[in-house]
């Protein structure tokens, strides 16, 4: 670790809320080609994943004192809800490292709240992700017909995670992969997901890019529950998009989207965002401290 991760008044320290590592070996064939095929070095990137102690060494050589695992439940790419398990293994070989987030669907299981129980009380996992594009739902399908399977299953997500003080990771934006339904990515269905759990944090991935920013600015200023990630937004056009972002780095995450296809690395990008015309206190923020109050790292 560089010196200046461990500034304990968090100047220079970097956490990376939004990273994938996956079983990517558990992919179905498509995606797995895809990723291949756009993603340089992808089965270096694999070597990562079978291996959490060389993860951890890139980590310490990009500078980053701690690293949220992104994983989900994605029938368009094969994951499946035990991909929970493998995500809560990785990030126990280097907890101290290491933040795992799970995934649920609630038209992937006949037991929701089993999963839930396994996800939440036996896993420990530090956050849940659901992502609308890849399981065809909405965030507030709990609002809707009372016949509709996701009504009572999404509702518990919520109130599971609230109690349990852990967020909830929505997609939301585009995807590449095809099947996504990219009309679910609009962000907007989490104004009735704030408005009805106050004391669940929302963390919307990639903040809506590339277009629905401006839905994602506005739950910003309107809900203190709701964050974002600035996940696969080039540091460079941040401002383009979010252009009073330092009236809000409270809720802003620093995340990278790595090793996704064309991201860059990890030091890389937070390089960039110190580039940006921000006050340090908002870049310092943005890298750690928003992260670090949110997952309670001390």
């Amino acid at each position: 670790m560089t010196d200046s991760a461990t500034n304990t008044d968090g100047t220079g320290r970097i956490i990376d809320a939004h990273v994938h590592m996956n079983p990517f070996w558990r992919l179905d064939d498509d995606a797995r080609g895809l990723l291949r095929e756009h993603g340089h070095g992808f089965d270096q990137k694999v070597e990562l994943a079978r291996n959490p102690e060389q993860f951890v060494a890139y980590l310490d050589e990009q500078g980053v004192e701690k690293a949220a695992i992104i994983n989900y439940v994605t029938p368009i790419l094969g994951y499946t809800h035990d991909v929970n398990e493998w995500a809560a293994e990785f990030r126990d070989t280097a907890p101290e490292r290491i933040l795992a987030f799970g995934g649920f669907d609630p038209n992937d299981t006949d037991d929701p709240e089993a999963e839930l129980d396994r996800a939440i009380d036996d896993l420990d996992l530090d956050g849940i992700k659901i992502h609308p594009p890849h399981q065809n739902i909405q965030a507030n399908d709990y609002l809707s017909d009372p016949g509709y399977r996701g009504l009572d299953e999404l509702r518990s997500l919520y109130e599971r995670c609230a109690e349990a003080d852990i967020p909830v990771m929505v997609h939301t934006g585009t995807s590449i992969f095809p099947g996504a339904r990219s009309r679910l990515a609009d962000p907007m269905p989490l104004d009735d997901v704030a408005v009805d759990f106050p004391d669940l944090d929302i963390v919307m991935a990639h903040g809506g890019r590339p277009m629905y920013t401006d839905e994602a600015w506005f739950l910003l200023r309107r809900h203190e529950n709701v964050y974002f990630d600035i996940s696969s937004i080039p540091p460079s056009n941040l401002l383009e998009h979010f252009p009073r972002l330092a009236e809000v780095v409270d809720q802003v995450l620093f995340g990278t989207d790595w090793p996704g296809p064309m991201v860059p690395g990890i030091g890389e990008n937070a390089e960039a965002v110190r580039s940006l015309s921000l006050p340090s206190d908002a870049v310092d923020r943005i890298l750690y401290g928003t992260a670090a109050e949110l997952f309670d790292v001390r």
